[in-house]
């Protein structure tokens, strides 16, 4: 066994290296295995093959799950916000039309209904998947995610193939939060 702070072998399994002090398994300079260098990052060591556990393996593992999620609320989101504004501004010169040929009752207020909580759906999506990339405030993410389900809605797929994947992997990741 060697130390991981400053690479010495050491006989048995000393609490403090003799040498530098330290506890034998804190540092990250030195492969346990062989002694040889090795750096925070490294995750096996290049000299032995030995796999040296640095700070990085211990917290990779699950973090996919947000930021797949996050991608997923974009995904969902962006396209969502664009046709939400371009219905929007749509709505605007169809009721000027309608308007100038008489009017047809209710058709404003039936696409006001959709376009609106349309486009607030899609900002929510929006902003919840860049908390859930950056895995900050949980909650946002989550009521992001579900927002891009809701955003999804009128088209069906997106709700089925964006929304509900983005939902389970924020739930899921959870832990991965700050």
């Amino acid at each position: 066994m060697f130390c991981r702070n400053c690479g010495k072998e050491l006989t048995g399994s000393p609490e403090i290296c003799p040498n530098c002090g330290a506890k034998p398994m804190k540092g990250t300079s030195f492969c346990p295995n062989c002694g040889a260098p090795t750096t925070e990052l490294t995750e096996i060591c290049p000299k032995c093959g030995a796999r040296v556990a640095g700070k990085v393996v211990a917290k990779a593992g699950g973090t996919w799950m947000p930021l797949t999620a996050g991608i997923l609320d974009l995904v969902a989101g962006i396209p969502a916000l664009i046709i939400g504004i371009a219905l929007a501004a749509g709505l605007g010169a169809l009721g000027g039309l309608i308007g100038g040929l008489g009017g047809i009752p209710g058709v404003g207020v039936i696409m006001g209904a959709i376009v609106v909580p349309l486009i607030i759906f899609a900002i929510i999506a929006i902003v919840g998947g860049v908390f859930a990339i950056r895995r900050r405030t949980w909650w946002l993410a989550l009521v992001g995610s579900i927002s891009a389900f809701l955003a999804g809605l009128p088209l069906i797929l997106p709700a089925i193939f964006l929304g509900i994947p983005a939902i389970v992997f924020t739930i899921l990741g959870r832990k991965h939060f700050k």
